[in-house]
C-alpha cells in the first residue's frame, strides 16, 4: 500500500507544478509530521521558558553536576571520576550556553513546523522542506546527545537516573521523528529525482 496520495495520470493532462495547492505528491503523513514538529517546538519552547524563569534552580542542579559534589561526599561511588569535577563558577556559563542552544533549536523547529504545515496543505513541496526539517531535528537530537555525554562525563547517572531517562527519551523521539519525516512517501523523493 502506497503512503502517497498520487492521482492517476490521465492522458493529455499536464503535470501539476510544484508550489500549487493541488500537488501531485501529497503524503497522508504530512499533517502528522507537521503536528509532531509543532508539538516538539512547543515542548522545547516550554523547557526553554522554564530554564529562563527558574534560572536559580537550574543553576543549582548544573552546579551539583559540574562540581560532582554528590560523588565527592560518597566514600564508595564515583571515586575514579572525581578528577573530572569543574569549579562552580562554570555553572552559569554552561546554563546560558544551554539556553542559547535551546532558543536556536526552538526557532529551527518552528520554521520546520511551518514548512511541514505548508507541505500538508499542498502549498510547498520539495527537498528544501525535508532539509530544513532535518537540520532542526539534528539540532534537537544534538541537544540530548550533549546532555547524555556531559552527564556521563560527570557521572550524573549515579545519582540522577531520572534525568538520564528524560534525555534518552528526547533522543529516541528525535531519531524517530527524523525517520518519519524522511520516508520517501513524505518527502516525495520518488518524484523529485
Amino acid at each position: 500500500m502506497a503512503l502517497t496520495a498520487d492521482r492517476p495520470a490521465q492522458s493529455g493532462t499536464a503535470a501539476v507544478p510544484v508550489g500549487r495547492g493541488d500537488l501531485a505528491v501529497r503524503s497522508r503523513l504530512a499533517a502528522f509530521n507537521a503536528f509532531l514538529l509543532s508539538g516538539l517546538t512547543l515542548w522545547l519552547g516550554l523547557v526553554t521558558l522554564n530554564n529562563l524563569n527558574d534560572f536559580g534552580t537550574n543553576k543549582t542542579l548544573i552546579t551539583r553536576m559540574l562540581t560532582m559534589v554528590d560523588l565527592v561526599h560518597d566514600p564508595v561511588r564515583g571515586n575514579g571520576l572525581e578528577w573530572r569535577a569543574m569549579p562552580a563558577s562554570m555553572a552559569t556559563p554552561a546554563l546560558i550556553g544551554v539556553i542559547i542552544y535551546e532558543i536556536v533549536a526552538v526557532a529551527l523547529l518552528a520554521r520546520a513546523a511551518v514548512l511541514q504545515w505548508r507541505r500538508a496543505r499542498g502549498l510547498h513541496s520539495g527537498i528544501a522542506t525535508t532539509q530544513q526539517t532535518n537540520l532542526a531535528l539534528g539540532i534537537f537530537i544534538g541537544l540530548f546527545l550533549i546532555f547524555l555525554c556531559g552527564g556521563m562525563w560527570f557521572g550524573y547517572w549515579i545519582y540522577i537516573g531520572a534525568a538520564q531517562q528524560v534525555h534518552f527519551t528526547g533522543l529516541i523521539i528525535g531519531l524517530l521523528a527524523t525517520l518519519l519525516v524522511n520516508l520517501p512517501s513524505v518527502t516525495g523523493a520518488q518524484k523529485e529525482q
